[in-house]
């Protein structure tokens, strides 16, 4: 009598390695991605506030410090306004400004990147924390 080996299914195998990628890509996505993401978010919200603000005369530093003493909410109508404009290559852009320290170019893409709407919108903001 002879036996036939089995063979062994890759199936295990491939199904293995399919779920660690997906746990490898998930992993970036929440530890990596988003967090930076939301870095940059702030950053370029940050500097629509300022860019407003120096527009209407104000200091950029009185400016940050009225983006800093925003209630989370209205933060957050700023933030959602600049992830509207954020794909994958304006969040790339912006995080290499970020990191190269080129606040000036920052502030450029906000205000090219805004609706003359939210613009106002934000000056809107700005109004309401300086009054």
């Amino acid at each position: 009598m002879s036996r036939k080996k089995e063979k062994k299914s890759a199936l295990p195998t491939l199904l293995g390695v399919v779920v660690a990628l997906v746990v490898i890509v998930a992993v970036c996505y929440f530890v990596v991605w988003t967090p930076l993401k939301a870095k940059v978010v702030d950053t370029v919200a940050e500097k629509a506030i300022t860019s407003v603000a120096e527009q209407a005369g104000v200091d950029a530093s009185q400016a940050t410090e009225l983006y800093n003493s925003m209630d989370e909410e209205d933060k957050e109508v700023v933030q959602d306004m600049i992830e509207e404009h954020a794909d994958a290559e304006t969040v790339q852009k912006a995080v290499d400004l970020y990191k190269n320290g080129d606040t000036a170019a920052l502030k450029d893409m906000a205000q090219s990147e805004l609706s003359d709407e939210e613009i106002n919108e934000l000056v809107d903001l700005y109004q309401k924390y300086v009054n």
